[in-house]
């Protein structure tokens, strides 16, 4: 928890201390911060665990950091810097930080710096008790790193695995890439049928663009020509119109005067009258009143008279009441004493009567009863009567029933055969159909796993030939890059190179080339080759001494370094031997190449130990190709190019036919799923027959079974109806007996009934007799009574009339009195009313003279107005039509320049401007607009962009195989480079062990 800082010397530091001290966390510290991962080597569960938790003491802290200082300054480290700190923090968060000079980094720059010095995580520069003997136990393939990374090629390594990472997601863009291109292709190939059509559509579009413009600009000149035409003629009219207005207006005011003139006649008329019937009516109010005085004096005098004769009718009236009086309480008197008389005898009669009733009255009850079971006995015998009917007639129903039903039984069982032999038929039919649908789903898996066999096949090719292409590239880059090494004479010795660049200067022919030229060997020979000549490889072949003296003075003047004459002429001093096996020269250089080599023994078949003709021992080292590798090499891979170019051709063919058999097993995959699909289809309508066969069935027997259950119901209502018949029989039997008997009692009965009845008849007609008479003394003594009563009231009556009539005499007299006198005063005022209404008639005839004028005058005022205002109608109606013609011809021109400009969408100026004038007859130009209109709708949609894709698309395909030939190239450096870090970490691990 405490910061602390170890300083580890040149030479040997050792940290020593007891058990849990902390001598592990240092090892663990430098481990961590060289990068270590693997919480399990740093002796925790996860990786925050290397962060202090704190204990009694202290308290815990939040982040671990630890930092190596590193003295650079022999420049060990690839990094400008002569002391380099690398740091690794680590905070409970989670958050990890790593820094080279408080610089942040990544894991990966920590890695690459302390790459191929030995350090590193994964290095052995950490060495825990117990990893020596675990390390010496390992297998070597396990041990292999951690000699790689002693060796210092650990970075080399990590190189290599990135770069084959590279190359493996190279090769996966590039089959990306590639169906990326096909894909392309076919939509370049779309958008060129789309552009074609689309240029010809353009093509059409522009010849109908020139003639419809000729044609609209024809029509709006015609439309303009007339529109100035009807507006001069508008204009026309606009003059005429207000001198008429001016002459309707004069004549209306002067209507006007005229209307004025007969109001105020009517006016003054309508006064005169209304005085006039003010007056007439004030005469006829009071010649009403007049005559309505002389009727009221006239009624009041009959009045008088009637009333005087009334009074005296009341007085006679009067003493009639008193003597009618008396006679009826005489009568009263009498009329009483004879109804008690007669009410005595009637109670005596009433209570004889009353028991005659009561045995009347039992002696019905009885005949009632037997008339009652007799009628119930009746009704009883004509219900079983009517039973009886119903019974048989159910009877002759069932029957009928039962015929029909066994009738319906038999068809029932007919159809339910047929029906089952129907259905038998469908089932075989549909088993057939499934047999059918079983063999084409069988066909169709075999076409369907012909065709994903196919598909296979075809797939198998196509990664094949990728993988040819690959190998070809490759082979192509690795013999292209050899070829230009062999060209350029790399590997050459400077001098040799340099003599060949001037050869030229010393003639023709002077200067034939190095030695390695005129060897010939095989690959397995090459490197023999090159320990038998070694360095005489380099040796250049001249023509004769005037050439070597020719090479001396320029070797001389530049100085290129050692440099191996061999002059043809004289040629070698010692005799050829032959050559080993796999060897051999082309002329002229023979005798020089058997020549270098006389006397050399190989002392092992490799030729790594060789014998020299002076006796010395020379051992061959490991080292790289040479010259005659590097041709043995390109002559390899011209082969193994031919060979591949011939196999690449093997497999395009292989490819075509695949994809033709792909597509034959894709037509029968079609062709079985067809049948597959028919089979399916006639199967359904097979299982459909047969479903409807047995629903048919089904309900058949179902209405077979209903059929019995019907028969056999009616069967068993017929017994119960037959039953029944046999219980009425009888019971109709035992009725009439009974009805016999209560017939013979009924008619005993009735006749002591009718002895009651007589006897009963006797004295119930004494009795009306009784009460009759007593009704009529009675009603004599109500009579008397009620006269009496009368006679007081109208008694009364009378005196009261004379008193009423005496009254109405003496009002009767005043009012004929007070009425006379307002008649005469009425009578005065009427004679002067009639007079004023004979002036007022006089003054109404006069106004009704001036009405009759003023109207004269105002009807020929109107004739006037209106003969003014029919001819300002007529300019307007004709202003109006031509502003309607002149607005039609407007809207003409505007739908036209509207419909021209919604087809073309520019403004009609620019369309008209911009479009040449076609020549020809206007009928003759529409026909052919018409015809290149209906070629345009001919084309049908078309993609007005499919210029503009077609060339984004063709640039996006060069696009796209530019990328794939960089791609490609990219792999063959990739693979040069694997190649190249290959050799380098070889020849490394070679010098390291």
């Amino acid at each position: 928890a405490v910061p602390v800082e170890l300083a580890f010397d040149e030479g040997v530091t050792a940290v020593v201390g007891p058990n849990g001290c902390g001598k592990s966390n240092i090892s663990d510290a430098v481990r961590w911060v060289l990068g270590e991962q693997r919480t399990r080597l740093l002796r925790g569960l996860r990786m925050e665990d290397v962060i202090f938790h704190g204990s009694v003491k202290r308290k815990p802290v939040s982040l671990a950091e630890v930092s190596l200082i590193f003295d650079n300054g022999d420049g060990g480290l690839p990094i400008a810097y002569h002391e380099v700190a690398i740091t690794r923090r680590l905070t409970r968060s989670g958050l990890s930080e790593y820094l080279i000079n408080q610089s942040p980094v990544r894991l990966r720059d920590v890695q690459d710096l302390l790459r191929g010095t030995g350090l590193g995580s994964d290095a052995g520069v950490v060495m825990e008790a117990g990893m020596i003997d675990r390390l010496l136990s390992d297998r070597a393939e396990e041990r292999r790193s951690l000699f790689e990374e002693a060796a210092g090629i650990g970075l080399y390594r990590d190189r290599k695995t990135s770069t084959e990472r590279r190359l493996e997601k190279t090769a996966e863009d590039l089959v990306r890439l590639e169906d990326l291109i096909a894909e392309v292709q076919t939509q370049a190939r779309s958008l060129a049928r789309q552009r074609g059509k689309a240029e010809r559509h353009r093509q059409f579009s522009d010849e109908r663009f020139a003639i419809v413009m000729t044609l609209a600009r024809h029509d709006l000149a015609a439309l303009d020509a007339g529109g100035a035409s009807l507006a001069a003629e508008r204009q026309a009219l606009s003059l005429r119109a207000p001198a008429a207005q001016e002459q309707l207006a004069a004549r209306e005011r002067q209507r006007e005067t005229r209307v004025q003139a007969r109001a105020t006649a009517e006016a003054r008329r309508a006064e005169v009258e209304r005085r006039l019937a003010a007056a007439q009516l004030e005469v006829g109010r009071l010649e009403g009143d007049a005559r309505l005085a002389g009727e009221r004096l006239d009624n009041a005098a009959q009045r008088h008279t009637r009333a005087q004769v009334e009074r005296d009718q009341a007085r006679d009236a009067a003493q009639q009441a008193t003597r009618e009086r008396d006679a009826a309480a005489q009568e009263r008197a009498a009329a009483e004493a004879a109804r008690k008389s007669v009410q005595t005898e009637l109670d005596l009669r009433t209570a004889s009567e009353d028991t005659t009733r009561h045995r009347l009255a039992e002696q019905r009850d009885t005949v009632r009863q037997l008339e009652d079971a007799l009628q119930d006995h009746g009704a009883t015998e004509r219900a079983l009567h009517a039973e009886q009917g119903v019974v048989e007639r159910e009877m002759a129903d069932l029957k009928e029933q039962e015929a029909d039903l066994v009738e319906r039984l038999s068809q029932a069982e007919r159809e339910c055969a047929a029906a089952r032999a129907k259905g038998d038929e469908a089932r075989r039919t549909m088993a057939a159909r499934e047999r059918e649908q079983h063999e084409a789903t069988g066909e169709h898996e075999r076409a369907r796993h012909e065709l994903s066999s196919r598909r296979e096949s075809e797939a198998a090719l196509r990664v094949e030939l990728r993988a040819a292409d690959e190998a070809q590239a490759q082979t192509v880059a690795r013999r292209d890059a050899l070829a230009e090494l062999e060209r350029e004479r790399v590997g050459l010795a400077p001098a040799a190179r340099q003599l060949m660049q001037v050869r030229d200067t010393f003639g023709p022919g002077a200067v034939l080339g190095p030695l390695s030229d005129f060897v010939r060997t095989s690959t397995a020979s090459a490197r023999l080759a090159e320990r038998l000549f070694a360095d005489w490889l380099h040796a250049v072949l001249v023509r004769d001494e005037a050439a070597v003296e020719a090479v001396r003075q320029w070797h001389g003047e530049t100085r290129p370094g050692p440099l191996v004459l061999l002059p043809l002429s004289p040629g070698p001093r010692a005799a050829g031997a032959r050559l080993p096996m796999g060897l051999d020269a082309d002329e002229p250089a023979g005798p020089w190449v058997a020549g270098l080599v006389a006397g050399d023994v190989l002392l092992d078949p490799e030729g790594t130990s060789i014998r020299r003709t002076s006796g010395a021992v020379f051992l061959s080292g490991d080292g790289g190709g040479g010259l005659l590798s590097r041709r043995a090499e390109l002559a390899a891979l011209e082969e193994d190019s031919t060979r591949l170019a011939a196999r690449r051709g093997e497999l395009d063919q292989a490819v075509a036919a695949a994809q033709r058999a792909h597509s034959e097993a894709e037509a029968t995959l079609a062709t079985a799923a067809t049948r597959l699909d028919r089979a399916r289809v006639a199967l359904r309508e097979a299982q459909a027959g047969n479903d409807d066969a047995e629903r048919q069935l089904q309900r058949l027997e179902r209405e077979r079974t209903e059929v019995e259950d019907a028969l056999a119901r009616t069967r068993r209502h017929l017994d119960e109806r037959a039953r029944r018949l046999r219980e009425i029989q009888t019971a109709r039997t035992a009725a009439e007996q009974e009805r016999a008997r209560l017939d013979e009692r009924l008619q005993a009965q009735r006749l002591g009934l009718a002895d009651l009845e007589s006897q009963q008849e006797a004295a119930r007609e004494r009795r009306v007799h009784l009460q009759v008479e007593e009704a009529q003394v009675s009603a004599r003594e109500d009579a008397a009574r009620e006269r009496e009563r009368r006679a007081s009231e109208g008694l009364a009556q009378a005196e009261a009339t004379i008193r009423r009539l005496e009254a109405e005499l003496a009002e009767i007299a005043t009012e004929t009195a007070a009425l006379a006198q307002q008649r005469a005063q009425w009578t005065d005022q009427l004679a002067e009313r009639r007079v004023q209404v004979q002036q007022l008639q006089a003054a109404a005839q006069q106004a009704e003279a001036g009405v009759g004028e003023a109207e004269e005058a105002l009807r020929a005022a109107e004739s006037a107005v209106e003969a003014s205002r029919t001819q300002v109608f007529e300019l307007r109606e004709e202003a109006h039509r031509l502003e309607l013609r002149e607005a039609e011809t407007t809207a003409r021109r505007r739908a036209m320049v509207e419909r021209v400009e919604g087809e073309w969408h520019k403004p009609i100026d620019q369309l008209l401007a911009g479009a040449p004038d076609v020549a020809g007859d206007p009928e003759a130009l529409q026909e052919e607009a018409e015809r290149l209109a209906q070629a345009i709708e001919a084309l049908g949609p078309v993609n007005a962009l499919a210029v503009e894709e077609h060339a984004e698309e063709v640039k996006r395909l060069e696009f796209l195989t530019g990328q794939r030939d960089d791609l490609v190239h990219a792999r063959h450096a990739l693979l040069q480079a694997v190649r190249e870090i290959d050799q380098t970490a070889r020849t490394m691990f070679v010098e390291t062990f």
